[in-house]
């Protein structure tokens, strides 16, 4: 696959994708108690498919556990779905931004999301992504922080969060997250 890139905009509703703000409807309900809606983004192979992504409410958790198997980030595949009314999934400090359809160049200063390609990683250690290759997962995707609109607060420590693809089942997880 091509690199792609999107970035972090003023809110747009007529935007499907965006970071922040009630998750869809189509999950509200699956959300586990002590986890709260992050970002819906499209997804980059699949014209009708969304990924949200979800983290774990407790920081200290979060940190703790930031790399695979045992990350407290999940990805949930979905059909588009419209905001749902979970005000209590919210990350209040987060704030809510739309994010730009993808483009084959950066269109932004800083880098938001990348898809395909090498990670930029902001710590270049093996130990982030050597059990998720030898399990057949590749990198996919990494959202990175530098690239949020002014005034979003920084859920990983002004860090990335890495998402992996399955080789043989396509399926998309959450890899890790590191920062600064």
């Amino acid at each position: 696959m091509n690199e792609l890139y999107a970035t972090c905009l003023i809110y747009d509703k007529t935007l499907d994708a965006r970071i922040g703000g009630n998750p869809p409807k189509v999950i509200e309900n699956d959300i586990p108690e002590d986890y709260n809606f992050y970002a819906v983004i499209n997804h980059p192979e699949k014209q009708d498919k969304m990924l949200s992504i979800i983290i774990h409410n407790n920081f200290d958790v979060l940190l703790e556990n930031n790399i695979y198997p045992d990350i407290s980030v999940k990805v949930i595949e979905h059909e588009y779905s419209e905001i749902g009314d979970r005000k209590d999934k919210v990350i209040e400090d987060l704030g809510i931004c739309s994010i730009s359809n993808y483009s084959t160049e950066n269109l932004s200063e800083f880098l938001f999301i990348k898809v395909g390609g090498e990670p930029r990683l902001i710590q270049p250690k093996s130990y982030f992504y050597e059990k998720l290759e030898k399990d057949g997962y590749s990198f996919f995707l990494q959202i990175e922080e530098e690239g949020y609109y002014d005034g979003m607060d920084y859920v990983f420590m002004y860090g990335a969060l890495y998402l992996y693809k399955h080789n043989i089942t396509g399926e998309i997880i959450a890899g890790f997250w590191q920062y600064s």
